[in-house]
């Protein structure tokens, strides 16, 4: 049974449970919260202690105005929750998946950590646009709209939905956190335009010639939302890369393929983290 206590990290709010030396840093995709990796740290936990954070603007963590996504400050928050997590533990391993997947490739690329786990991840921020099509286009011109509009509270988009940054699918996965927890999950379906700015220049492809430990990259065959060809480029460039493919699409492994997947990560963590 994994028994959570709450942990401060400067503005950042984290759940840990401590089980040995060895930890696993686990942070949320695109616009979600800490919650929606529920069932992940219940699996690993069985195994390995566990920090779980919000970023800052989202969930329980501090940071106005609320829902802003920022690659730069989820950056950031991710550095201090590494830091933390190496003060205390002797090995630590960093887990991401989606937006967050690129996230982990970015800091393994500048920190000592043990093992990395990105999921579906996104590699490529030009793949990624181009794989949006007209609605990459729509999107820019609303980031602009948002920056205009930005000292008079900004221009807010949906996350998820037909009119989302991202398809109804996510919606499923709310659901299906939703059901897994007792408590209401603080998730929020907004976020400020402005993010789509950032989008095509964010490109955790280009460093991952410079991560030292072993990754493990799963990739869903039929993803359109972090194109697989871009994925297996990256894993091609890193030096110790063990690669998994599932079928379906990006929230598969969610939820039809969230066995496989979670059995193919514990694993992996468990030839690396001992």
């Amino acid at each position: 049974m994994v028994k959570w206590k709450d942990v401060w990290i400067g503005e950042i709010h984290a759940w840990e449970h401590e089980r040995g030396d060895s930890c696993v840093v686990m942070g949320h995709g695109f616009g979600a919260v800490k919650d929606m990796l529920i069932p992940y740290a219940e699996k690993f936990g069985e195994h390995f202690s566990l920090v779980l954070f919000d970023y800052r603007h989202f969930g329980r963590s501090k940071g106005e105005p609320r829902q802003l996504i920022s690659v730069k400050k989820q950056l950031e928050d991710w550095r201090s929750v590494v830091e933390y997590a190496g003060r205390k533990y002797k090995k630590v391993a960093i887990w991401g998946s989606s937006f967050s997947g690129g996230h982990v490739l970015e800091i393994a690329s500048e920190r000592d950590v043990d093992a990395v786990v990105s999921q579906v991840p996104f590699v490529d921020g030009v793949e990624v646009a181009k794989s949006m099509g007209a609605r990459s286009a729509k999107f820019v011109a609303l980031g602009l709209l948002d920056l205009l509009l930005s000292p008079f509270g900004g221009f807010k988009v949906p996350i998820a939905g037909d009119r989302g940054l991202l398809p109804s699918d996510y919606l499923r996965l709310v659901e299906e956190t939703q059901r897994h927890c007792p408590w209401k999950i603080p998730w929020e379906n907004y976020t400020f335009a402005r993010v789509s700015l950032s989008i095509p220049f964010y490109r955790p492809i280009r460093k991952v010639d410079r991560i030292r430990c072993p990754v493990f990259y799963l990739i869903a065959e039929g993803d359109t939302l972090t194109p697989p060809s871009a994925v297996l480029k990256a894993a091609q460039r890193t030096k110790r890369a063990e690669v998994m493919k599932v079928k379906g699409g990006h929230f598969d492994v969610y939820l039809e393929h969230f066995e496989v997947v979670s059995d193919g990560e514990l694993k992996f963590l468990k030839r690396h983290l001992g």
